[in-house]
């Protein structure tokens, strides 16, 4: 069996969240490195942003699937392996409250004013910590077998009793972030107003007949029919339809889904700087966030991408009109209360 170039240096590093990389791979030493989640993700990151770059531009781009890339950040903070990695917005806020990533002016990422500045990763004085390479939302999946998609028309549905024993439901660190927030906004209040929403989620957490360790889990129970809906992430039934999975769809209620937007950053202190300006830059441009929407279903930032005639039948709309139908909170303001968050979730799932 011949390994692809990401999948040998994988092989290097090893499952082992600590191991030193090579010296011949530091970060400032040779080809970009950048961390990236495993699975589709790596290989969107491949064929969409770095084969690409590299053809374009001769800089090498290696992409590093890890598990966690914040972790790994944490892990070699004052002595940076990777040169960029991926994250959550909300890690990325977390990293740049931190002081562990390394920031940009606006002019040395340019591409970034195509972008709607509320998708910014951005310090208190306005430098960029990160650039936005494209969203997923956040709605509900339903396995049209198993019920309508008539049924979830609003949020407030995955509370009603006869769901009983038929929802699917994760974490309470993903409750506390994702699911509170949309159901709150549902009930009439938002992310920092959040009562409604956790009656909401209450309701929910009483019809769930099993709440899930993994993705890989989640996606079974849906396409399987164990559940007959469950909050969901766009991005994972875009690729449950593209393979063949067409009886699950993924529904936007009419107060709106939530928008999940993508972060991309250097780590403080990363070498070879300019290089990686230049790196961050292409990401946060059309071109290939439109490759990476044609490959995985992930929605580009960018003002300027355009959506082709086939992503617009599959999408059943243009990204504008997508994107007006998303919520976009205060993603600072949920990652600085989400440990109290998650402990208020806990207690709930506890007596019930």
């Amino acid at each position: 069996m011949t390994l692809s170039r990401r999948q040998t240096l994988a092989g290097v590093l090893g499952s082992a969240a600590t191991l030193a990389l090579p010296s011949r791979l530091m970060a400032g030493t040779g080809p970009i490195l950048h961390a990236s989640w495993g699975g589709g993700v790596g290989d969107t990151w491949t064929k969409a942003f770095a084969d690409p770059y590299s053809a374009e531009t001769g800089t090498d781009v290696r992409i590093v699937e890890l598990p966690n890339p914040e972790a790994q950040f944490r892990a070699q903070a004052g002595n940076p392996q990777y040169h960029t990695g991926i994250g959550t917005f909300v890690q990325g806020v977390n990293l740049m409250r931190d002081n562990m990533l390394e920031t940009f002016d606006i002019e040395e990422l340019p591409a970034m004013k195509n972008i709607d500045e509320k998708f910014w990763l951005k310090t208190e004085d306005g430098r960029l910590a990160g650039v936005t390479p494209y969203f997923a939302y956040y709605g509900i999946a339903v396995n049209t077998n198993e019920a309508s998609v008539d049924d979830f028309k609003s949020w407030k549905s995955l509370a009603d009793p006869k769901w009983n024993g038929r929802l699917g439901m994760t974490r309470p660190i993903y409750l506390s972030t994702y699911d509170l927030t949309i159901l709150a906004k549902a009930a009439g209040g938002d992310e920092y107003n959040t009562a409604g929403g956790m009656d909401l989620l209450k309701g929910m957490a009483k019809n769930v007949l099993n709440v899930s360790n993994s993705l890989a889990q989640q996606n079974t129970m849906l396409e399987r029919g164990e559940v007959a809906a469950m909050p969901f992430y766009s991005v994972r039934v875009w690729s449950l339809n593209e393979a063949g999975v067409d009886y699950v769809k993924i529904v936007i209620p009419e107060e709106g889904a939530l928008l999940l937007p993508y972060a991309i950053f250097a780590p403080k202190g990363v070498n070879d700087r300019e290089m990686v300006a230049k790196w961050l830059n292409y990401i946060a441009s059309a071109t290939p966030q439109e490759r990476g929407m044609a490959i995985s279903g992930y929605i580009p930032a960018n003002d300027q991408a355009e959506a082709t005639d086939d992503i617009r039948s599959k999408l059943g709309m243009g990204y504008r009109e997508l994107r007006a139908k998303l919520y976009q909170p205060d993603w600072g303001y949920i990652a600085e209360h989400q440990k109290d968050t998650v402990a208020a979730i806990d207690q709930m799932l506890a007596a019930l």
